[in-house]
């Protein structure tokens, strides 16, 4: 019964995640419908007709050679801002604003390498999560300025747990010093669908909305209790980068 609570009451909130997530992407396809004179690639090489792969003409050599967001060849830094969502046992602990830096090297128009660093914390130091992620972007299509995209990769997660009633003496409190806690390295997975919309020839911004699934294992805290660490959450992220 506790847990059917629990997954009725995370669906709204989660469904409420799905929705805010294609209102962005509406928005962010509105506003490139709304501009005009764009340099951006209105059609990536892979997608036009009669180019080769490898010889190009002088025009369309000059037309790469023209850096910009997540074109070949580019170098994109951005910063992640948004809200974290913690799901099934980590749903205990409360969500929170979380925190990422991105970079992503433009390999094709239809590839990216991407690797991050986040962190989050949660229910006041309870709970925390770092990650070092790297995987594969996919352009799914280029629309004027305004590039929807999936990602997926592998990385490493460190969450780290601290057991408060260790801390709790006779006079209701302790030195810090005292908290039990236990961080472990782990293994996991993320992906998820994200946008991206041109600003300028250099700057970007956009959203995206990832799943992160950390390799459980069993720990021990230092009074003996057992724990299992590791599990999923979800982060929907708003982020405004750089090219160069």
């Amino acid at each position: 019964m506790t847990q059917a609570k629990v997954r009725s009451h995370k669906l709204p909130r989660f469904s409420s995640l799905i929705g805010v997530f294609t209102f962005a992407a509406f928005t962010l396809s509105t506003a490139s419908s709304a501009s005009t004179g764009s340099s951006w690639i209105q059609r990536p090489l892979w997608a036009a007709e009669g180019t080769s792969a490898v010889h190009h003409s002088p025009k369309e050599a000059e037309r790469i050679s023209d850096i910009s967001p997540f074109s070949p060849g580019s170098h994109n830094v951005g910063i992640d801002l948004g809200q974290v969502f913690l799901m099934g046992d980590l749903a205990k602990y409360s969500d929170c604003i979380g925190s990422q830096l991105h970079y992503t090297y433009g390999a094709s128009d239809l590839f990216g390498l991407d690797t991050s660093i986040g962190y989050s914390e949660h229910s006041d130091g309870k709970y925390s999560v770092a990650s070092l992620l790297t995987g594969m972007r996919v352009n799914m299509t280029w629309y004027d300025k305004v590039v929807p995209y999936a990602l997926v990769g592998l990385g490493f997660y460190r969450p780290t747990y601290k057991d408060l009633s260790s801390a709790v003496g006779a006079t209701g409190a302790a030195p810090l010093a005292d908290l039990s806690s236990i961080s472990a390295f782990l293994f996991g997975i993320h992906f998820g669908p994200g946008i991206d919309l041109q600003v300028s020839r250099n700057f970007y911004f956009g959203a995206a909305l990832t799943i992160h699934d950390m390799f459980g294992t069993a720990k021990t805290y230092s009074n003996g209790a057992p724990l299992m660490v590791g599990g999923i959450y979800t982060s929907f992220f708003l982020h405004a980068g750089f090219t160069f």
